[in-house]
């Protein structure tokens, strides 16, 4: 038998482990016998049986080891291209005797038999040897029965033992070479469909699928990476500049409205410690203000994945633009004064007017009237000097906290745009990092991806030299003159069947 070729054998051993497992099983093989199979209710039994009968046939209940596959289809419809497949093996390793059944029940034979033909030369080009036989096991039973050798020989069913005595007997030398090369094609086509499947795989990009999405990913971060949060700084420093302005001016507001109601229903004594409670209250909103600026610049450096900046220190203990009230008399206190006397001797007299009417309270009218005037006029003049005060209080108040209020905008602003120097900053310091983190990703990705690439080129010129190898060792196998395979013979019937062809067949009764 041809031997393999060492290239052939390794490259066997690494792409089909069990391949030479098999061919020198197939090489040591001594097949004999028929091995009978056939689509369901096509008389595979009756057909053993008769032939049985005629004897000098024994049958294998085995594919590998038979000589000779006789296969049995009806004569009713052609075979389907799912049985043939089916057949693949015995029909590439072993000499088949196709035999069509039934043809004294069916009058379409012929078509059956040319259509079976061509799907078997279609589907399995690589056959062996296949012949095919139009027989009616029943006319054979029917001629044997009555002794009819007309009939007998009509059957076909002679011709088809006549083919597989010589089968047989060709067996003995050709049938282990046969077994043996139809073994090696077999595992060569194993082969050669891994190595085909492994090379589409490499080329198909499955392997770099991944790392292609990753360097994507990369590259689109690094693109996007300034522009992104530059405006989400600059959106997030706005906010808080409105916010913070906003807030401190409200608080502002109800204190300016707290102090105001506070003034109005103020006694002497209360307006005495009404500014220490102003400037304790314009420098809680101050240090509030203050807070509130401090948090929300912590969530925006959050927001933006920044490493916390130290914030400015506390205005907590700062001295308030804020100074005591202080107040002069002028001439308007003086005309109060003047006024306040009169309106309080005018009243005076007015209150006592009925007692002039009794001559001996005259003089005591006079005192009385001299007293109650005095008193309604110093009532007067405290009076009008307790909403002179309110009304100093009340324009002091609204100045000063004025003024502490533009001095904590002002602050606010300035630490704001300080912020905004510093984040804006911190921003492309962390943009420069991550670029470069970026770029130590990509360079890492590229050279995976250049590996990948240089081993794929290696494992397909590999691919390459071992299809490559499979053909060599193949071309061992092939050509008449090696008897690898017999080349399979037109489809032909024995020389019993001329009378059928031409004449109506017989039915058996």
């Amino acid at each position: 038998m041809t031997p393999l070729s060492e290239d052939m054998k390794s490259v066997l051993r690494r792409w089909n482990s069990s391949a030479l497992d098999e061919i020198d099983r197939a090489r040591g093989s001594r097949p004999a016998g028929v091995h009978l199979t056939g689509t369901a209710g096509s008389g595979k039994s009756e057909l053993r049986r008769e032939l049985s009968r005629l004897g000098g046939i024994e049958f294998s209940d085995s594919v590998a080891d038979a000589a000779v596959v006789m296969i049995v289809v009806d004569a009713s419809a052609p075979v389907g291209r799912v049985e043939v497949e089916q057949w693949r093996a015995a029909l590439e390793s072993t000499p088949v005797v196709f035999v069509v059944n039934k043809i004294d029940v069916h009058r379409h034979w012929r078509e059956i038999v040319s259509a079976d033909s061509d799907v078997v030369a279609e589907c399995v080009p690589r056959a062996v040897e296949c012949t095919f036989h139009p027989i009616s096991v029943r006319l054979a039973r029917t001629g044997r029965e009555s002794g009819d050798t007309a009939m007998s020989a009509e059957s076909g069913l002679g011709a088809v033992a006549d083919r597989l005595g010589a089968l047989l007997l060709e067996a003995t030398a050709l049938g282990s070479q046969r077994k043996y090369a139809a073994a090696v094609q077999d595992c060569a086509s194993g082969a050669r469909a891994s190595i085909v499947a492994r090379a589409r795989a490499v080329t198909g990009g499955g392997d770099t699928a991944e790392l292609r999405a990753r360097r994507a990913e990369l590259v689109g971060e690094r693109e996007n990476l300034g522009g992104d949060r530059r405006a989400l700084l600059h959106n997030r420093i706005q906010r808080v500049r409105v916010e913070s302005l906003h807030v401190a001016a409200e608080d502002f507001r109800a204190l300016v409205a707290e102090a105001k109601a506070t003034i109005d229903g103020a006694g002497r004594a209360e307006l005495t410690h009404l500014p220490v409670h102003v400037a304790e209250s314009a420098r809680g909103a101050r240090n509030r203000a203050d807070a509130a600026l401090t948090a929300r610049l912590r969530t925006v450096q959050t927001d933006l994945g920044l490493t916390p900046i130290p914030a400015e220190s506390s205005v907590a203990d700062d001295p308030l633009d804020i100074g005591e009230p202080s107040r002069r008399r002028g001439i308007e206190d003086l005309v109060m004064i003047v006024v306040g006397a009169s309106a309080g001797v005018g009243l005076g007299r007015l209150v006592v007017s009925p007692m002039a009417l009794v001559p001996a309270w005259a003089v005591a009218n006079t005192v009385i009237a001299l007293v109650l005037g005095g008193a309604l006029a110093w009532w007067i003049t405290r009076s009008r000097a307790l909403v002179a005060d309110r009304a100093h209080l009340r324009g002091w108040m609204q100045e000063s906290l004025a003024r502490v209020k533009s001095s904590v905008e002002q602050r606010l602003l300035s630490r704001i745009l300080d912020a905004e120097s510093m984040l804006a900053s911190a921003v492309a310091t962390a943009d420069r990092d991550a670029v470069a983190r970026i770029d130590v990703a990509l360079a890492e990705v590229d050279a995976e991806l250049r590996r990948l690439a240089d081993h794929r080129s290696a494992l397909l010129s590999a691919c390459d030299r071992d299809l490559s190898a499979l053909e060599r060792g193949l071309e061992r196998f092939r050509g008449p003159d090696r008897g690898a395979f017999v080349p399979r013979e037109p489809v032909h019937f024995s020389a019993a069947h001329a009378e059928p062809f031409d004449e109506p067949v017989r039915r058996s009764q």
